[in-house]
Order: C-alpha cells, then sequence, then structure tokens
C-alpha cells in the first residue's frame, strides 16, 4: 500500500474527530478504560512528539524546509500541540491579520491574549471578529484569549451625503 496525502478538508475531519472521541473518554461508563485508553493516547503523543522533535533537531541547518513543513497546516498543528513550531506566535499573529481583509490592527499582544481593531463597524463588524478570532486558531491556537475592538470613528459619525438619501433600508432591516 503506498502512502497518500490526505485533502486538507478531510485531515481536518479527522483532527476534528480525534478531538470529539479523545472528549468522550471521560464519559465512557468504566472509569479504569477510560484512564487506560487516555493513558495509552498521552503516551503515543508523548512518543510522536519525540520523534518529531528529533526531526526538527536535524533540520535546524535547514530552517527553510522547516517553516515549509510547518506551512503544511497538519504538519504545522502537529508542531504547535509539541511546541515545535519553528515560527514564533507573534510572527504567526501578525500573519494572521495580514492576510485578511482591512487588514486587522494589532493594539496588543501579551502572553496568550492579543487585542485587535477591525475597521469595519455595524453589521459588517461580527463576520470580521469572526474572521479575526478563526484565522488566529488556525495559525496562532495557543492564543486563548482574542479581544476584538471595532473600527475607529474617522470623521463624523453619519456621513453628511447620507442624511439627503433615500431612508428606506435595503432588505427591510438595519443589517439588510
Amino acid at each position: 500500500m503506498t502512502w497518500e496525502p490526505w485533502e486538507d478538508a478531510h485531515a481536518r475531519g479527522q483532527v476534528a474527530l480525534a478531538e470529539e472521541r479523545l472528549s468522550g473518554l471521560d464519559t465512557l461508563p468504566d472509569g479504569l478504560a477510560a484512564r487506560k485508553a487516555a493513558e495509552t493516547v498521552e503516551t503515543l503523543v508523548g512518543l510522536y512528539g519525540q520523534c518529531l522533535g528529533r526531526i526538527t533537531a536535524h533540520l535546524v541547518d535547514h530552517p527553510d524546509l522547516l517553516e515549509r513543513l510547518a506551512g503544511d497546516e497538519l504538519v504545522g498543528h502537529l508542531l504547535l500541540v509539541h511546541d515545535l513550531h519553528p515560527v514564533p506566535v507573534e510572527t504567526r499573529v501578525r500573519q494572521s491579520l495580514a492576510d485578511l481583509p482591512g487588514p486587522p490592527e494589532l493594539l496588543e499582544m501579551s502572553g496568550s491574549a492579543v487585542r485587535v481593531r477591525i475597521q469595519q463597524s455595524g453589521c459588517g463588524a461580527a463576520g470580521a471578529e469572526q474572521a479575526v478570532r478563526e484565522a488566529l486558531a488556525a495559525r496562532a491556537p495557543e492564543v486563548e484569549d482574542v479581544r476584538v475592538e471595532g473600527g475607529r470613528a474617522d470623521g463624523a459619525l453619519i456621513p453628511v451625503d447620507a442624511l439627503f438619501r433615500d431612508r428606506t433600508p435595503v432588505g427591510g432591516g438595519a443589517c439588510g
């Protein structure tokens, strides 16, 4: 049998399935079996972490190759789990934000907390905030506290020309 790489969507599904199954271990009726299963998983994860650590140690003279490997979504996630990711968290946070429309502004970063300002306000703000949270979760999951502030008020709150437009909302609602 030859190795075939998973599509990213399938890999994400497998990660979600593994997390679901792991979180369900403590609900098993046989507590002893559940504990043994959890300990077995922890042992395997530790073993794989040591293997990955050895691989990354061999790649220390090839940082470009290690960064390419870390750029793979599944490999990067595994490197993060074992605290072996070669790109510092602040760099990954900045890259995540730079890839978003706007882009959001990094206001503060300390420990596992990030404060970000988005340019959108009103109806678009919720979608922009969700996009920030998803981007950071994908590339910097060690950031646990994401605080998103709304856009800046550059100039008047209501542009003068908006006062003279037809005031009938499109789609029947304020955001519609």
